[in-house]
C-alpha cells in the first residue's frame, strides 16, 4: 500500500492487486465468513453489518443509474445504500431476471470494498472535501463517487477507486484459493483429460460455478481468466 497525491492534489492510495486479494481473504477469515464446500456463498449482508459495522440500506431511493453509494461520517460508522430497484428485482420478484442476483451481490461486495480500502482516505482528508462528491457542511456525510452501472463491474479501466473496489469485489465473492480449488474440480468434470481449462471452455465452467457461488456467469468467467486458470489459445496442456 502506498499513499500519494494525485495531479490535482487529492489524496490517493495505491494497492497492488495481490495486496487486495490478501486483504479481502484476511477480512473474511476475521469475520468467520470464509466460504466452505458446505457453504460456498459468502454472506455479504452479515459481512457488511456484523463485521464492517456499517449501516446497510438495501432499499435506498437512488437515481436509476446508481447501483450503490458508500458514505463516511465523522464519529459514526459508514453507510452503504443499495438501489431499491436492484434489490427488489434480485430478491423480491418471483422470477428474477438472469444475472440480477449476481449483480446485486456484486454491488454489495463492491461497496464493502470501498469501506475496506478507502475509509482511511476519509480520515486523511477529514478537512478537505475535494476527494469526495457532494460536499456537506458541518458533520454531514462525505461520499465516494456514486457507483454507476458501468462502475460496479469487473472492468479494469476507469476511476482508480472503482477499479480497486472491483478488485475487492471479486476477491470477496470468489476468494482466490477457494475459487481456484473448486474451479479445478468443476473443470475436471467437463474436461477430464485436461490439466487446465482449455481456451474457450471457461464459459462452460463458469456456468457451473455461478450458481454455486451466487455470482453471475460473467463474474465467474472473468475470475477464471484473471487467475490464469484458462489455457491461452494455441497452448496445450500445462
Amino acid at each position: 500500500m502506498r499513499q500519494y497525491r494525485g495531479a490535482g492534489g487529492e489524496e490517493r492510495i495505491w494497492f497492488e492487486p495481490s495486496e487486495i486479494e490478501q486483504m479481502m481473504t484476511s477480512e473474511l477469515q476475521r469475520a468467520g465468513l470464509s466460504p466452505t464446500d458446505a457453504a460456498p456463498v459468502v454472506n455479504l449482508e452479515a459481512f457488511i453489518e456484523r463485521h464492517l459495522k456499517a449501516t446497510l440500506d438495501q432499499y435506498a431511493d437512488l437515481e436509476p443509474l446508481v447501483l450503490g453509494v458508500t458514505e463516511f461520517f465523522e464519529g459514526r460508522q459508514p453507510r452503504i445504500s443499495i438501489n431499491k430497484d436492484l434489490t427488489g428485482s434480485a430478491l423480491d420478484e418471483d422470477e428474477s431476471p438472469p444475472g440480477r442476483l449476481g449483480r446485486w451481490r456484486a454491488t454489495l461486495a463492491h461497496e464493502a470494498g470501498h469501506v475496506l480500502l478507502h475509509r482511511s482516505l476519509f480520515e486523511f482528508a477529514a478537512g478537505s472535501m475535494n476527494l469526495f462528491e457532494t460536499p456537506q457542511a458541518g458533520d454531514g456525510p462525505r461520499q465516494l463517487h456514486r457507483c454507476l452501472k458501468r462502475d460496479a463491474t469487473y472492468a479494469t479501466g476507469g476511476n482508480w477507486r472503482e477499479v480497486q473496489a472491483n478488485q475487492a469485489m471479486a476477491a470477496l465473492l470468489m476468494p482466490k484459493t477457494f475459487f481456484a480449488r473448486i474451479a479445478r474440480a468443476e473443470a475436471q468434470k467437463i474436461f477430464p483429460d485436461s490439466d487446465a481449462i482449455p481456451a474457450g471452455g471457461e464459459d462452460r465452467v463458469a456456468a457451473r460455478l455461478a450458481p454455486l457461488l451466487g455470482v453471475s456467469r460473467q463474474a465467474a468467467s472473468i475470475r477464471l481468466t484473471t487467475l490464469a486458470l484458462v489455457l491461452p489459445r494455441g497452448q496445450g496442456r500445462l
